[in-house]
């Protein structure tokens, strides 16, 4: 990553800025949704959300990372729950970045495994997420309620 680019912990006051990251992951929110969503977060130990600033401020990537106590283990697993780059940013170390934060956090949580979804049609986020170790393992099922 650029030592013109850093990563910090996400904001409530980020909002504005994570619109269009948000809409990047096919996940589009208002301002105020993603005001919402971020503090209603912010108090909860088992979350951790991070942005990548540029050298301007503008924030170029966002993740979001889950503590999750499974039944079948005796250690929590940390589920990357989002991870996105803007378009412009891609191939310059933003999502690494996003990614190495989430893990290191996992490890300080105490966490025995990483794990993620990610969309069948996101063949680029899949080669990522392989390149860095992950493999896939099942398929996810889901249906509104």
């Amino acid at each position: 990553m650029s030592p013109q680019l850093s990563v910090r912990s996400a904001h409530p006051t980020d909002a504005g800025q994570l619109v269009p990251l948000f809409a990047d992951l096919s996940h589009p929110a208002t301002a105020m949704q993603v005001r919402n969503r971020l503090e209603r977060l912010a108090g909860d130990p088992t979350y951790e959300l991070w942005v990548v600033e540029d050298a301007t401020g503008e924030l170029i990537g966002f993740a979001a990372g889950h503590l999750l106590f499974p039944v079948e283990d005796d250690a929590p697993a940390a589920q990357l729950i989002a991870l996105v780059t803007a378009g412009r940013a891609r191939g310059r170390g933003v999502g690494t970045a996003l990614c190495t934060m989430f893990e290191q956090w996992a490890m300080a949580k105490g966490a025995g495994r990483a794990q993620l979804n990610s969309g069948n049609r996101r063949t680029e986020a899949h080669t990522f997420y392989t390149s860095r170790g992950y493999t896939a393992s099942g398929t996810r099922f889901t249906k509104p309620l």
